[in-house]
């Protein structure tokens, strides 16, 4: 970043630090405790988190006593917005019977009926805690069917923590190498080298070179997993084409399909393999389904799942937490007021705000670009056509990071990494607001824009 840059940064830095002394405070005791002052890196930025204080519907209440519009939802996993009243009144109604039990109940299947109906892919489902549970689980189901053990991912695409999955995920451009070989690279230190060798990486919506690593390594190919629309790499959506090629060569290989779901299940009342008309053999759930408590789910082709049956004996998954009493609660309230008029609604201001985003760059001469679909979008600053995470890396991501302080200030929440996710709490007025201020910011930013990226200007 450049002086004149860094200086801008820091002036929006010192004026959000000056409005929030308390949140500032809060984050001295905790780096007491807390590397960073934190337990999540992905909610870390400086000079340091608002601290909050709670949230209802749309908004969020942080300590320092502002008000703000909350594009993020927990990364997107409170499709209802905060406190949504159904969802307080299951999980106040459950927790007074028992938050957990060592035994099936009720709520697990009612979860897990509902889930199947509607996730086409689904015959069979089971619980666990996480979004990086689910894939892990995912995967080692597709290990256990087909008796191979490698795993095709896309560059640029997040499945969660667990060492296989930390590759490629935000690689330096330096190191990744040419797209035709692409360097597995680890995405973070502490990951285990020998796991990485059983991963091999294809860019996203590149049909030759996705066939091509299929066919040559069907043999010890386990499955292929991918994010329907790429989440943390921008919302990158998917050719169509693409993913029915991949549906089909994985198919005419004996090569299992796994959409990870975890994000993309808010797209339709049958997540995205709905959405776009493919149906893989696996898919991997979390966020939404919780109802903001702690979830994650899988399953697919019931002659998959069969493993799990403990009266066959095959594969083993416990977790003390599994289908959780107070989740199956919250997630059954959210899913059931998740119906076809909600995912509607929420699509139809998802179309709103990015129309709105279209005519703010073009009423700022900015050329730049807005990526996503249905309810999730991301602002990128480059003006070129966005397919894979080279094109999402090779843009100015810095000006996101300061898009997303001096929206704060203006209170408005979404992602540092440009990410704005819709929720049913929020009306056509919230979208419009919000569109004001982004609006407001990026006029700010003009000069700045003009030094970093004088292209788009």
């Amino acid at each position: 970043m450049k002086e004149a840059s860094l200086k801008y940064f820091e002036e929006i830095r010192a004026r959000y630090a000056e409005a929030r002394p308390n949140s500032e405070k809060m984050a001295r005791e905790a780096r007491k405790y807390l590397p960073g002052g934190d337990t999540r890196t992905a909610t870390f930025y400086l000079p340091y988190a608002s601290f909050m204080e709670g949230g209802k519907g749309a908004y969020m209440f942080d300590v320092d006593g502002h008000k703000l519009l909350d594009f993020q939802g927990n990364y997107t996993s409170l499709i209802h917005g905060h406190a949504h009243p159904e969802t307080v009144e299951a999980v106040r109604d459950q927790i007074a019977k028992g938050s957990a039990y060592a035994a099936p109940f009720e709520l697990q299947w009612k979860l897990g009926q509902l889930l199947c109906e509607r996730y086409h892919a689904l015959d069979m489902v089971r619980f666990c805690n996480s979004g990086t549970e689910a894939t892990m689980h995912a995967v080692r189901a597709a290990r256990a069917f087909t008796g191979k053990d490698k795993v095709i991912k896309t560059e640029g695409g997040y499945h969660g923590t667990t060492d296989i999955f930390e590759a490629s995920v935000d690689p330096d451009l330096n190191e990744a190498g040419p797209l035709d070989a692409i360097n597995v690279i680890p995405e973070s230190l502490g990951v285990s080298k020998n796991a990485l060798k059983d991963v091999l990486v294809v860019p996203f919506n590149d049909i030759v070179r996705t066939r091509k690593m299929v066919e040559e390594h069907a043999d010890e190919v386990a499955c292929v997993i991918i994010e329907p629309v790429m989440g943390s790499a921008g919302q990158i959506t998917p050719d169509p084409e693409w993913l029915r090629a991949l549906r089909e060569v994985t198919a005419e290989n004996g090569v299992l399909l796994i959409f990870d779901e975890v994000v993309t299940g808010r797209l339709s009342t049958g997540g995205a393999h709905k959405f776009y008309g493919i149906t893989p053999d696996l898919i991997s759930l979390g966020k939404i389904i919780g109802g903001g408590i702690p979830v994650g789910a899988f399953g697919g082709r019931k002659d998959i799942m069969d493993l799990y049956d403990p009266r066959k004996g095959q594969m083993y998954h416990s977790g003390t937490f599994n289908g959780n009493a107070i989740t199956m609660a919250a997630g059954y309230a959210t899913m059931k007021a998740y119906d076809e008029e909600k995912a509607a609604y929420v699509n139809a201001l998802g179309s709103r705000f990015a129309e709105g985003l279209k005519g703010i760059f073009k009423e700022l001469s900015i050329d730049m670009q807005v990526s996503g679909v249905g309810s999730i979008y991301n602002t990128l600053f480059t003006n070129k056509l966005v397919r894979n995470y080279r094109d999402v890396a090779t843009a100015h991501e810095e000006l996101n990071k300061i898009l997303f302080l001096d929206l704060i200030t203006r209170g408005v929440f979404n992602a540092e990494r440009g990410m704005f996710a819709m929720n049913t709490a929020m009306t056509e007025a919230d979208v419009d607001f919000g569109l004001d201020m982004v609006k407001a910011s990026l006029k700010d930013m003009l000069p700045i824009i003009a030094i970093e990226a004088p292209e788009l200007v």
